[in-house]
């Protein structure tokens, strides 16, 4: 029996050895032949994939800059991940790589060394990946020069074993991918759902070949929240179980401004609010011409649908509109009931605001509450002028447009928001009242 043990431990040693080793021929991944595009057009475009594809793991919670973070939203068990430094810097950053050798990393995903890196590889076509290049050598503030060592990425041995075996070298040309023409398609909503990896995060596997499957873009991959604990991914089919229901404009104001339908939408999913209107109907159109996936998702946000048990949406020759497929109502699951009551409106300006209570209802408290991602920033919040914070408050891309705060300016007003800004100069989440 011992030897029988030790013969399949040692067996799982030399597979797991074979697959953690067994990839240096990706070294030899073509280098595609572009360059970065400087042009004010293609700066803008550059910025916006930028902002929602790459900026929300390679800048820390704290950082000015994309000098790179550890993953902290991956599953533990798979080990130490982290992203690179990306700022100008020659040698901490990406100052001295050649553009060839940057789209090769976003193109394949496979490092300047000539690794596989777990970052997902991406159809971005030859256009598009000129125009993230010429933003990532512009003279924008988030890539100033930073000389911040990014630590090396280290897989447990399960999590390298399972990392190996689902990861391959994609089969990309090195040039020609082209850009789908820009508007409200299927097409073109498949394109950007590819470039901002929608699937990646809401397909329940690690395969990015099941995105194709039964389970594609039906939730349920485990992620760690902003206060550390695990969450899942939502259902964002069509069916009951996911969006079903949700209009285009709840659609856009949850991709862009992070509120869905009585909810937050939470970290780690970043704000995309680069995508102009044409880039959101796209992307709900491509969403809507999926076949409806039910999967129930526990702890996932509240959902829009005519009710918890109805049966999936069907896919019809009207499918490509703006109406939602059912108006629906409120279905709630297992979400905190603090987080399901958000207050979606204030009629006015109150004297009686509970500060607390409403930090909580609008889920502030899943990133600042102490211990969180993002409590320091609540704390050194407090040194802030007034009305400087209630800016913050309600509109907080207007500082930081990468940032992952949700825009609040349509459900809070100044004054509400004026209520919240003294809360927190007197010490906020820490004080606790």
């Amino acid at each position: 029996m011992h030897r029988r043990v030790s013969s399949a431990v040692y067996g799982t040693l030399l597979v797991g050895s074979a697959l953690l080793s067994g990839c240096a021929s990706v070294a030899n991944t073509a280098y595609p032949p572009i360059r970065a595009d400087m042009s004010s057009e293609a700066l803008a475009r550059g910025e916006s994939i930028f902002r929602g594809a790459c900026e929300g793991c390679h800048r820390g919670p704290d950082a000015e800059r994309v000098t790179g973070a550890p993953m902290k939203d991956a599953p533990g068990w798979l080990g130490s991940l982290y992203t690179a430094n990306l700022t100008a810097h020659p040698t901490a950053g990406i100052g001295s790589a050649k553009d060839e050798e940057l789209a090769r990393v976003i193109r394949y995903g496979v490092s300047r060394d000539g690794r596989l890196i777990p970052m997902p590889s991406s159809i971005m076509g030859d256009k598009d990946l000129a125009a993230v290049l010429g933003f990532m050598r512009s003279q924008h503030p988030l890539f100033e020069a930073d000389a911040t060592v990014a630590p090396r990425t280290e897989f447990s041995f399960f999590g390298g074993l399972a990392y190996r075996m689902v990861s391959r070298v994609p089969e990309h040309p090195a040039s020609g991918m082209p850009v789908p023409p820009k508007g409200p398609t299927v097409e073109y909503g498949r394109y950007m759902a590819s470039v901002l990896d929608c699937a990646g995060c809401h397909t329940d596997s690690f395969d990015p070949k099941d995105a194709d499957g039964p389970k594609g873009f039906s939730g349920g991959r485990e992620f760690l929240g902003a206060d550390g604990k695990p969450i899942h991914s939502s259902n964002i089919t069509f069916d009951a179980t996911g969006i079903q229901g949700w209009s285009l404009e709840d659609f856009t104001r949850a991709v862009r401004d992070g509120l869905a339908p009585g909810a937050i939408v939470r970290f780690p999913m970043p704000r995309y609010r680069g995508a102009d209107d044409v880039d959101m109907k796209a992307l709900y159109e491509y969403l809507r011409s999926l076949p409806p996936r039910r999967h129930e998702v526990p702890g996932a946000r509240p959902r829009t649908a005519p009710a918890a048990e109805a049966p999936s949406a069907e896919v019809t020759s009207d499918s490509l509109s703006t109406r939602a497929l059912e108006p629906g109502s409120l279905v709630r699951t297992s979400a905190s009931a603090e987080l399901v009551e958000l207050v979606l409106a204030q009629a006015g300006p109150r004297k009686d605001v509970d500060a607390a209570a409403l930090f909580s209802r609008l889920g502030c408290t899943l990133c600042h509450a102490p211990g969180a991602r993002y409590h320091e920033r609540i704390v050194n919040a407090a040194g802030k002028p007034e009305q400087e914070l209630v800016k913050w408050i309600r509109n907080p891309e207007k500082f930081v447009p990468g940032t992952a705060m949700p825009t609040y300016a349509s459900l809070i007003d100044e004054p509400t928001a004026l209520v919240l800004a003294r809360w927190i100069k007197a010490g906020g989440p820490k004080a606790g009242k």
